[in-house]
């Protein structure tokens, strides 16, 4: 009968985890290793901000050039450190830019294909199914007897 009490306390089912919100887990109150430093990254400022700019000159590609990635897409505030403000005028002066041709809409994805090979029209064209022999051999000589007498 001693044993009885034993067996009803134990449960059956998984296993629980240590270290609930209670307890010393990666979230709990005991937190990082204090030998461990965390990275500490500098907060990136504003190019257009520092310069004091006004305004963002679509004619100037150099500058542009520097906030498209090679694909032609636009990079991000989060990659460029570039403000709210600023992003958006960016965003218009790319755009301007692309319309007249100073920065590309898409950039040829460099080094992933070969450049297309140019083939003349001869070659161009595409070889006809080929007929029952039957077919072709009753149409030729109709077609080469009644092209002289035209």
């Amino acid at each position: 009968m001693a044993d009885e009490p034993k067996q009803a306390q134990s449960h059956s089912g998984p296993p629980r985890r240590e270290g609930g919100p209670g307890g010393g887990g990666p979230g709990g109150p005991g937190g990082r290793p204090r030998g461990k430093r965390q990275y500490f990254r500098k907060k990136k400022v504003c190019k257009f901000c520092v310069e004091k700019m006004d305004f963002i000159d679509y004619k100037r590609a150099d500058i542009l050039s520097q906030f498209v990635q090679e694909r032609g897409k636009i990079l991000p505030r989060r990659m460029t450190g570039v403000c709210s403000r600023h992003q958006r005028w960016l965003g218009v002066a790319i755009k301007r830019a692309r319309n007249i041709a100073l920065l590309p809409f898409a950039g040829s994805a460099a080094g992933t294909q070969a450049p297309r090979q140019v083939v003349p029209q001869a070659a161009h064209a595409a070889p006809a199914a080929p007929a029952t022999p039957a077919v072709t051999s009753a149409a030729t000589p109709a077609a080469a007897v009644e092209a002289p007498k035209a």
